[in-house]
């Protein structure tokens, strides 16, 4: 059987319409590879692959990629609605600020501990962060926060942390910073928390550690802003609400100027991109604690070793 490498791969997907390149070295050699979903969005293509691959001992492995591409141009577009995929529900807000600092860090407790159950994680207990879920005997860490300023880096950094101590059991785990997805009303600006994650987000990506953003007014839908967890049920999970982000918050922008303009807002959030709202950037508060208000995101971490 004749040898086949990431570069025949590529070469493959690319006569079969899928502009897309799996993220290993041409010359890695490639023994299957399976297409697990594939979402289409206006102008691109997001494919979620499995791949099983010989590494660099000559032994076959596999990982899980999320790979994203040019779509080629239909002559008819079709806006296709999406149903956010997770069985239980919870009740959504009337509204998208937060009175307190308090009530953001258990609305998005709430949050992320719904989704995770509802993927089949059970709540646990574990030192150093927030929460701790576990599955099949794959851990995932929790940090939270209301914004994304110098204490929030701090308890990702805590994560990072975490997945160190864990030795080899913590590559296989998942890390995640969860945030309100809109944060002015908690003190911080929309401009100032997609900074923060253009400048932290390379750091984080390398060490593994997500930052996900909570609808302000649908507490069932959270939003990737840097890596996917390594769970295949999250990861066609995120793949459908991160193609809103760019959407909600136009759509968020555009109503904050109507307000302060005096004109009449529209819809909500969550209705502005057809029940699955998005936001983009965003941050953390530790433990029992709460980050403290920040007009100025921290300084970038020390530049990371290349890779993933």
């Amino acid at each position: 059987m004749a040898t086949v490498t990431v570069a025949d791969v590529n070469k493959a997907l690319d006569s079969k319409g899928l502009h897309i390149k799996l993220p290993l070295p041409e010359h890695v050699v490639v023994t299957r590879i399976d297409i697990l979903e594939k979402v289409k969005m206006p102008g691109m293509v997001k494919v979620l692959l499995r791949v099983k691959f010989l590494n660099e001992k000559g032994r076959e492995t596999q990982e899980v990629f999320v790979c994203e591409g040019p779509a080629e141009v239909e002559r008819k577009m079709t806006r296709k609605a999406y149903e956010l995929p997770k069985k239980v529900m919870l009740p959504k807000r009337d509204r998208i600020t937060f009175e307190s600092d308090e009530e953001a860090v258990e609305y998005i407790r709430l949050a992320i501990t719904s989704l995770l159950m509802d993927k089949g994680y059970e709540a646990k207990e574990a030192a150093g962060v927030d929460l701790y879920f576990e599955k099949d005997g794959k851990g995932f860490y929790v940090n939270l926060a209301v914004r994304l300023d110098d204490v929030a880096f701090e308890r990702a950094k805590a994560l990072v942390e975490v997945r160190r101590s864990l030795r080899e059991k913590g590559a296989s785990s998942d890390y995640a910073l969860v945030v309100p997805s809109i944060q002015e009303s908690l003190g911080l600006a929309l401009r100032l928390q997609e900074r923060w994650v253009a400048r932290n987000q390379d750091y984080l990506s390398v060490q593994r550690v997500g930052v996900y953003g909570v609808d302000n007014q649908d507490p069932n839908t959270l939003y990737p802003f840097t890596i996917y967890p390594t769970m295949l049920d999250l990861k066609r999970y995120f793949m459908v609400t991160s193609q809103q982000w760019s959407v909600v918050r136009s759509r968020y922008v555009l109503e904050r100027t109507k307000r302060e303009r005096g004109e009449s807002p529209g819809a909500s959030l969550a209705e502005m991109a057809g029940g699955i709202g998005g936001i983009g950037g965003m941050g953390i508060p530790g433990g029992s604690g709460v980050s403290g208000a920040s007009s100025t995101p921290p300084p970038p971490p020390a530049p990371p070793s290349p890779g993933l």
